[in-house]
């Protein structure tokens, strides 16, 4: 080989390769492999998305625009994958704060704490305690102990028909059992009475609720 002649070549003064994407460097042939693998202007691949870039801005990349980099929550500090934590994570993180979601109530709550909040919070709607028996009003709780006043003669009275229907519920029922049960009647000292020639009499009995008394006789 010409040693002159390879000398002469790696002493050629050349541009980077990469001057039409900014870089400035010149310099000897010889030096270009060198300067290639810290040029901040050699395109780069991000080794966790594979998106491509210039490698001055891989470490903004890194910290800030990759999806799939790892990001701290900065609500509870469970750690992830960006993209998981931003749309997955963040819809049941129990320390992000929310704001109370009933009308006039601006408390901000983290989410551990919504479902005590919401129990005890004045701006929730409710309904009325008598709602079983009649009362359909609903109204934030900070309403209740106006309404209860307002209203306690309502609820006694709904309270009365309640307690009425259930009695009449309850005594039809029974009506209806006793129709449907047969009525056993139990032979009493038969043998005795026939030895005797006596007649036999059964108790009393109905048949049905309210209706006819009846006795059976043997002979």
């Amino acid at each position: 080989k010409d040693k002159r002649m390879e000398r002469e070549i790696s002493h050629l003064q050349i541009y980077c390769t990469n001057k039409n994407e900014g870089c400035s460097w010149q310099g000897n042939l010889k030096d270009i492999d060198t300067h290639i693998k810290a040029c901040s202007n050699q395109k780069v691949t991000c080794d966790k998305c594979d998106d491509v870039m210039q490698r001055h801005q891989l470490e903004f990349h890194n910290s800030d625009e990759c999806l799939q980099r790892y990001y701290k929550c900065p609500h509870c500090e469970a750690v992830g994958i960006y993209i998981l934590m931003i749309f997955s994570h963040l819809e049941e993180c129990p320390d992000l704060v929310l704001t109370c979601p009933n009308e006039g109530c601006k408390d901000k709550i983290k989410r551990r704490e919504m479902g005590s909040h919401q129990q005890k919070c004045p701006k929730e709607v409710i309904k009325c305690p008598y709602h079983d028996i009649g009362c359909e009003t609903e109204m934030k709780r900070e309403k209740m102990d106006e309404h209860m006043e307002t209203n306690t003669q309502a609820h006694l009275q709904n309270a009365v028909k309640k307690i009425t229907h259930l009695q009449e519920t309850v005594k039809k029922m029974k009506e209806e059992q006793e129709r449907k049960c047969p009525v056993v009647i139990q032979f009493s000292e038969f043998t005795k009475h026939k030895q005797d020639d006596n007649p036999w009499y059964s108790s009393g009995f109905y048949t049905s609720a309210g209706g006819y008394k009846f006795y059976i006789r043997i002979d």
